[in-house]
This record gives C-alpha cells, structure tokens and sequence, in this order.
C-alpha cells in the first residue's frame, strides 16, 4: 500500500467517524428560529412563491442554492414531517463533500492536508447544522481559495469551477462579490505590469482565468435569472427592490463599521492582539534575524492557546458564557500569520491566494451582518484553515535538528487542544434551546419530529400543532405567523402570507406595507404566537379587525380569522 493510499485511507477513517458522531448529535436541539428560517424561507419558494416578490427578507437568495436540495428531498419524501432532521444530515452530507473536495485539491501540500480539510468539517457557525447564508458562504468561499491555492497544473476548468463557487458565495452573501472584483482588478494589473516588462503569464492572475472564472459565474446568474422571472416581472421585483434592502444596520456609516470590526477583535483577544503587534514589531526590527523564528511560532502559540482553552471548554458554562465554537476560529489565524512572516521558505501563493483572501471576506461578513462578533469570528474558519498549513510549514523549516521535535511537539499540542475543542463544542453546544442534559422530551410528530428538546418546549410544540389541528388550514388558506414560531409555516400546506418567515413583531413597520403591495397576500389566519387578549388593543389588531378578522384564544397564541 503506497503512502497517499495510507492518507486517504487515515482521512476517510477520520471523516467517516465525526461524520457519524454528529448525525447522532443532529436529534438534539430544537432551535426555533434560525434554522427553521433557513428551510422554510425555500418551503415558500418550493409552494410557489417569487423570490424578490414574495419575500422581502435580504438574506433570501441563499435560497436558490438550497432550492435544488429540497426539491430532491421531497422527491422521495412527500411531506415536511421531520424535516429538519432530514435538512441537518443533507448539511452534513454537503459538509463531507466539501472537505473531500479540499482534501483531494491540497494534494501538493501531503499528508497534513488532512488536518486544514477535517478541520473545517469538525467546525460550523453557531453549531447550526443547517444549509444557511453562513455555512454556505463559507463552505463556497473556502473552496474557491482552496483551488486557487492548491491546483498545480492551473487550467481554465479550473477558473470555471472556482467562477461557480463564487457565484454560490455571492448568492449566500452578495458582499463576497468584492472578493471577484479584486480578483479581476489584480489579474488586470499583472497582464499590464508583465506586458510592459515582456516577462510570462502568472496563469493564476492571467486575464484568461478572470475571464472563464466569470464564465463559470456567468452559468449560475443564467440559472438563477430563469428561475427568477420564471415567477415574476421586472416591474414587481422593483417595487419590492426598496423594501428588501431596508435594513439599519448595513446602513452605518462605513468607517463606523470598519472600526468596529478591529474593535472587536481587540476586544475579545486583547492578549493576543498584543503579543501578535509586539513579535510583527520584534521581527521587522530585528534586521539580521538574531532572533530565532521558532521562538515567534511558540510565543504565538502559548499566546493564543488560553482563548482556544477559555471559550473552547468554558466558553458553554459559568465562566463565560459565550458562543465559543464561534469564538475559537480567531486564535488559529494570528499564529498563521507569524508563520508565514518567519518562514524560511514563503508560500506565497498559499498566502496570498487562500489566507488574504480568507481574512478580507471576514471584514465583509462583518459588513453583512448585524450580529457583531459572531459571524466574524465564525468566518475565521476560512483563513484559519490556512493557517494551520503556514505554521506546518514554518514548523517543518524554522528550527535546528536538536528544537524541531519538541517544536513539532508543540505544533501537535496546540492542534490537539484546538481539534478536541471542535469536536466538544460541535457535540455539546446547543444554539436556541436548553443544554444537552435537559434535552430529554422527544417530539414525534411535525417538522421537528424525531428531535430532542426540553420539555418546555414540547409542551409549547405540541399546543402548537394541536392549536393548528383545529385551525384545520388547507392550501386555500394563508399563514401569518407573528412571533417566533416560523416552524408553523412547515407544518401546513397552507400559502405563506409573510413578509417572511424571520420572526416578525406586530409593530414590524413592512407589515402594512407589504400588504399594500401585495393584497392577495392578505392572510385569512394571523396566528400570534405567545400573544394574549392585550394584544387587541395594538394599532395592528385594531387594523385588522377594522377589516372583519374574527379574533379568539387558543392553547398558545391569539388567532386572527378571516374566512
């Protein structure tokens, strides 16, 4: 058996063992807003509905991506009756496929392509195993960089895949689209510069790549253009353009933005933000290198790991109570960048084409989002993942015979920490519901069937179902759900009648709105989950029973009806 079988073979052992570890972990957890956003935002789109109409929700054309998936599953199941489960393992499935993908491209760096590869397959934003705008982007993002970083004999099938991983990047977070930009700006700035100089075409930056990698983004705007106005006119997706975009986060001022980014980050790993400025200072400073490079890599190292340690194992305790599988994606990338800086032997294109790249889409995740230091940190898998490739290498180069065992030693050390901190908080982290012990009501009927949840939220589960029962819905009718129950909009046939299915409060000013644009949307059930009769003194009941709603109070909310 030759030494790349081994590999692989070592590889798939490993992914095929975490793989099933957390498809047991995916019965665990009824997470009642995010997650179900994810799937019944594409359920609206799969009843019928226009994206850019229908829905108004910014995020919605992740949708596109995820559309196909859930079409396939209903091909062979007919009913959404436990279909989160079944959209957690789809996750997973994808997951596994992706870093495949990544193991089988970083041929060239040998049998540590392994790590970078179970790494991101061991991680995921908030511990949500679904297929959102996050783990989408990310997951698309990562195997652009990959390629671009990874292929050895760079041809344009090459460009055309990484143009169709760009394009799902875009799609699950349009920010990423300046990643394609810059790309395009570099390649046109490398053909001028070895034009004038008359000296050969880097293929990774020639204009030809540029061009087949939009061919390749090209194929999946063609698809998602049909699919669009397969569904709805130019003039309805303009109407709706200004409302969709309405969003105060995205609209601070951008230097306020790009401050806080940095802000942030100084904030949660100020030890290491400083350690990290005071070996950059030491290393330029230190003109003919009398320091030595592997003294950086572990200073770096020893620096970063009691943040690995403190919201990798009581990150999800009394001690700080934090989302730490989110939080622990940040150590790893300052010790990368001290590795490439001592590094003997640079990788420049490993630097340049994968960890550069991967830290620029961090700032613009940043830019995407209103959920702080939450996503950023999450989409620090992506430069991360290089890392752990660039301090490799500098661990392999840097030190004398007598240092590079225990240099190595260290290397193994602090990615044993990192790895078993990943695999503890992808097993016991639960993003919406209570922690694992308490998770012991198992739901057998609806979307959520076969999950386990608190037995709080099985009894407000079952009233649900049971108060929808009686609602008897049917596809003639529309849904309104106000409150944090989008799980209803899964558990009917009947048209969603939302804005969208995110959470929505009664006093959501696009709530008039949309039906102003949209009449025929005018729902005949508004289901007010959590709500009680002082709800009816709100200008949004009085609004609707002016029209003729009929109210009354069920096991778990207040109904509005119109039929």
């Amino acid at each position: 058996m030759n030494k790349n079988k081994r590999i692989s073979i070592l590889f798939a052992g490993f992914l095929g063992l975490f793989f099933l570890m957390f498809a047991w972990r995916q019965f665990y957890g009824f997470n009642k807003n995010d997650e179900i956003f994810y799937i019944s935002t594409v359920y609206r789109f799969f009843q019928g509905d226009a994206m850019l109409v229908d829905e108004w929700n910014n995020v919605q054309l992740f949708a596109f991506i995820t559309y196909p998936v859930y079409c396939l599953i209903r091909l062979f199941h007919h009913s959404n009756e436990g279909i989160v489960i079944i959209i957690r393992i789809a996750y997973l499935i994808c997951q596994a496929a992706a870093a495949t993908y990544c193991y089988v491209r970083m041929k060239r760096f040998g049998w540590v392509r392994i790590l970078p590869a179970l790494f991101y397959f061991v991680t995921t934003p908030y511990n949500i195993n679904s297929l959102s705008y996050n783990t989408l982007a990310f997951g698309f993002v990562l195997l652009v960089l990959v390629t671009m970083a990874s292929v050895e004999d760079w041809k344009p099938i090459h460009a055309f895949l990484c143009g169709i991983f760009s394009a799902g990047a875009v799609l699950a977070n349009p920010y990423a689209v300046l990643l394609f930009i810059l790309y395009g700006v570099l390649c046109a700035v490398s053909f001028f510069r070895n034009r004038k100089r008359q000296e050969e075409m880097n293929p990774f930056l020639s204009v030809k790549s540029f061009i087949f990698m939009g061919l390749g983004a090209f194929a999946i705007f063609v698809l998602f253009v049909i699919f669009v106005f397969s569904r709805a006119g130019l003039s309805e997706i303009m109407e709706s353009f200004s409302y969709i975009v309405m969003d105060t986060e995205r609209k601070k001022p951008f230097l306020e933005k790009f401050a806080k980014y940095f802000i942030r980050i100084h904030r949660y790993y100020k030890g290491q933000v400083y350690v990290t400025a005071v070996l950059l200072a030491a290393w330029v400073l230190d003109r003919k290198k009398k320091i030595p490079g592997w003294l950086y890599l572990v200073l770096e190292m020893v620096a970063a790991l009691p943040y690995i340690v403190l919201y990798g194992f009581f990150g999800y305790s009394s001690v700080v109570d934090v989302v730490g599988i989110n939080y622990i994606m940040i150590p790893l990338s300052f010790v990368g960048m001290i590795a490439y800086v001592t590094a003997k032997q640079k990788d420049r294109r490993l630097f340049w084409f994968w960890y550069v790249p991967g830290l620029i889409y961090t700032l613009l995740a940043h830019f995407a989002t209103d959920t702080g230091i939450l996503t950023v940190s999450a989409s620090y898998m992506i430069p991360s993942a290089a890392s752990i490739l660039l301090t490799w290498q500098a661990v392999y180069q840097q030190s004398r015979e007598s240092w590079k065992r225990n240099l190595r030693s260290l290397f193994y050390i602090f990615l044993t920490v990192l790895f078993l901190a990943c695999i503890y908080l992808r097993m016991v982290y639960v993003w919406g519901d209570e922690h694992m012990p308490y998770l012991t009501a198992k739901l057998e009927e609806g979307p959520l069937k076969g999950i386990h949840t608190s037995q709080e939220n099985e009894i407000l589960y079952q009233n649900v179902l049971d108060d929808m029962e009686d609602l008897q819905l049917t596809e003639e009718d529309r849904l309104f759900v106000v409150g944090i129950a989008p799980w209803m909009y899964l558990n009917t046939d009947a048209e969603c009648a939302a804005y969208s299915t995110w959470m929505t409060q009664e006093t959501d000013p696009l709530i008039p709105l949309y039906y102003e644009l949209h009449p025929e949307k005018l729902p005949t059930v508004i289901y007010c989950y959590g709500y009680d009769e002082s709800m009816l003194d709100t200008e949004f009941a009085v609004s609707f029973t002016e029209q003729g709603y009929e109210t009354s109070m069920m096991r778990q909310g207040l109904v509005f009806k119109y039929r």
